[in-house]
């Protein structure tokens, strides 16, 4: 393993790769940014993590169909999609439960662990991002093994001042329709920040008409995927109060999804359940359903010669996945249409101390705590109600050798408990009688601990060339679903089975930069070897599924592993008005106990864009730029057992934006083309992958926002 690691290095050094850069004159680009010791913001050179940043104005230039499928555009950040509203993200080719999603410091908790669940995040919300990756459990916790996505705050509003923006968006390939209005006001010390959003989608085009799947040719009417179609509906408020000792804060909102899934991806997709019947917007069986509430304090006070930050949360996922009622075995038919339904309640905490203990010297140290009780119904049994507990002690400190090197170093003790009653369901014989009950899961009474660290450098060889070397262990508690499913998972057309005497999955994780930053021209380059003694993955059985449309039974197993690979961009500035990018990632996994790779492991792709930006002549115009981007992603032939490989593709994308002052206002226009050529393509990334459809064709996408 650390022969290899050290080939990848010298190799991708020795082909001259870069990763990402930063343009100077615009943030047309990826600004980049740093990790927060607090809620301060701090010099990005005395950081020795690898940090990624997008500001409000990209995010909207580049909107995704999602939140997550925006940050797509950072190198080494994918996502996993269910067809076009679902996605969750991939960081460096680690996902589910081993990313990190933070909304104002409080983790997302939306039963994550699942490849069909999506985020609970409206992405018109999302003013700020900061992405981190590399060995950061430290700071983050024990499900931060591939990284952090950090949602920050929106910055405070002016003094006495009363604004409002609304945003409309419009997307052709599936008739998307959404809309934003955002209020901000601050009087005196107190301020406010509200927002409601909405849109609607009908079922997405792609471009074929039929799809085949084992064996069967089937067809796709009008070149839609049926039942692909979905709306959102969500809302916050943040009140805020802004003083000389601090700042203070409450958020909550409201996140309410109705999306369908492909008409064939819950059990064996049949002809006659393909039959156009015109109604695009309408929302069939299968679909899932997600009603997400939060609430956050969050509060940062001066005292002791320091900033004492604290973060409180309260969250309540109630996911529902509805279908037609069918019965299992010799069992009635049940009542209603819920197939499962898991209702998750999580309390969260973090409390941390930050001060300057000398001219040279920051320290951190922290608390986190986190509670979750899940409960579980619906005719169809997956995983069981369960309770669970973690908290942790983490003290994080920098010190600058020199002006130009800077040492950090953390350590963290995590404790965790997990428990859950055996569960049991009822047994039935030919004639439809009950005669018994059959065990679907054991019961759980597991205690955790663990002791894990980080020790990064920064150093600048000068004022253009710097160097960053990060290494730290990982720890991850496996979740419920992996210790105790014992059910069909619909949509992956299998029979998942957990395994209780699963191990913490513990993993060694070493990340590398160089970053050359001059005037025109900016080099970054990061790679990275993640070794793992324990991971835990899904492996396939011997054995078939007694199950109605379950297959073959997947196994949850552990097994040494190792993810390697490298993220890479150069950017250079021509002239004052144009740039040229070019972006390369790869990842490269092998499972020692298999010798395979393992599944969902994102393709070697490559991103090259030029884009202009013009001087405006008028002072009522600005912010005028155009781009062409080219994205080449290779052949995913690297695939684990049973997992389908998919051929290369080239997409063509285009974008434009402007600006307009009217009457003291700002109108701004963002235009997208993707897909230009309609280019007929399998993501290895997508869900939907296992039959064998098609991504989205052509899309054009219109955004308007209005500030006033």
């Amino acid at each position: 393993m650390i022969k290899s690691g050290l080939w990848l290095l010298v190799l991708s050094i020795a082909a001259n790769h870069s990763i990402y850069a930063q343009k100077t004159k615009s943030d047309s680009t990826l600004e980049t940014f740093i990790i927060k010791a607090s809620n301060n913001e701090t010099d990005p050179y005395k950081s020795t993590l690898s940090h990624n940043y997008i500001s409000r104005s990209t995010m909207i230039r580049s909107q995704g169909n999602t939140f997550i499928n925006t940050l797509e555009q950072l190198p080494g950040i994918s996502s996993i999609n269910t067809g076009a509203g679902i996605s969750k993200p991939v960081i460096r080719g680690l996902s589910l439960n081993r990313v990190i999603v933070n909304e104002y410091g409080i983790k997302q908790e939306g039963q994550q662990w699942g490849i069909d669940h999506g985020l609970e995040i409206d992405q018109y919300n999302v003013d700020r991002v900061e992405v981190v990756k590399g060995p950061v459990c430290v700071l983050y916790g024990s499900d931060g093994i591939g990284g952090a996505i950090n949602i920050l705050q929106p910055t405070i509003p002016d003094m006495d001042t009363l604004n409002a923006e609304v945003t409309t968006t419009y997307k052709s390939n599936n008739n998307l329709i959404g809309g934003s209005v955002k209020i901000t006001n601050r009087h005196n010390r107190r301020y406010m920040v509200g927002r409601v959003s909405y849109q609607d989608y009908e079922s997405y085009k792609v471009p074929a008409t039929q799809f085949e799947y084992n064996g069967y040719i089937l067809p796709i009417y009008n070149n839609r995927l049926k039942n692909t179609g979905g709306n959102e509906l969500s809302f916050s408020l943040l009140n805020g109060l802004d003083t000389k000792w601090g700042k203070s804060s409450i958020y909550v909102s409201g996140y309410f999804l109705k999306a369908g899934f492909f008409t064939g991806a819950f059990g064996v997709p049949r002809a006659y359940q393909l039959n156009d019947d015109g109604k695009y917007r309408n929302i069939a069986f299968p679909r899932q359903e997600i009603n997400h509430i939060k609430a956050i304090w969050n509060t940062t006070a001066h005292v002791l010669n320091g900033i004492i930050t604290t973060d409180i949360g309260y969250q309540l996922n109630n996911r529902q996945e509805l279908s037609s009622a069918h019965a299992h075995g010799y069992a009635p038919p049940p009542e209603g249409n819920l197939a499962m339904g898991l209702i998750l309640s999580t309390v969260s905490g973090r409390s941390q101390y930050t001060r300057k203990v000398t001219d040279r010297t920051n320290n951190t140290a922290g608390i986190t705590a986190q509670y979750q009780h899940n409960v579980r119904d619906g005719y169809e049994f997956l995983i069981p109600s369960y309770s669970s507990f973690q908290g942790g002690i983490f003290n994080y400190t920098t010190y600058d050798i020199t002006s130009r090197t800077t040492i950090a170093a953390g350590i963290r003790v995590d404790l965790a408990t997990q428990n859950a009653m055996a569960t049991y369901v009822a047994r039935y014989d030919s004639t439809g009688q009950q005669t018994g009950t059959t065990k679907r899961s054991e019961r759980i009474e597991k205690k955790y601990n663990s002791l894990s660290g980080s020790v990064g450098i920064s150093h600048s060889i000068n004022e253009n060339v710097k160097l960053k070397i990060n290494t730290g262990s990982a720890y991850r508690i496996p979740v419920i679903a992996e210790l105790a499913a014992n059910g069909v998972h619909h949509g992956t057309f299998r029979h998942e089975m957990g395994d209780v005497t699963l191990n913490a999955e513990r993993g060694y994780l070493f990340d590398f930069g160089y970053y050359y930053h001059k005037k025109k021209l900016k080099i970054d380059f990061t790679p990275f070897v993640n070794y793992f003694t324990n991971y835990i993955y899904l492996s396939p059985s011997a054995k078939f599924s007694l199950l109605p449309d379950a297959g073959q039974i997947y196994q949850y197993r552990e097994g040494e592993s190792v993810f390697q690979g490298f993220e890479s961009v150069i950017e250079y500035a021509p002239t004052n008005n144009t740039y040229l990018k070019s972006a390369i990632e790869y990842v490269n996994n092998l499972n020692f106990d298999t010798e395979l790779p393992l599944p969902f492991t994102p393709p070697f792709s490559w991103l090259t864009e030029i884009g202009y930006q013009p001087e405006m002549k008028t002072k009522k115009t600005s912010d005028f730029l155009i781009s062409v981007a080219g994205h080449y992603f290779a052949p995913q032939n690297r695939v684990d057992r049973n997992e389908k490989t998919t051929d290369g593709y080239f997409l063509v994308n285009a974008s434009a934006s402007i600006s307009y002052k009217i009457s003291g206002h700002k109108l701004s226009l963002y235009f997208q083309l993707r897909n230009a050529t309609n280019r007929r393509y399998i993501n290895n990334m997508s869900r939907y992958r296992i039959l064998n459809l098609p991504e989205q064709g052509i899309n054009t996408q219109v955004v308007l926002r209005l500030e006033i």
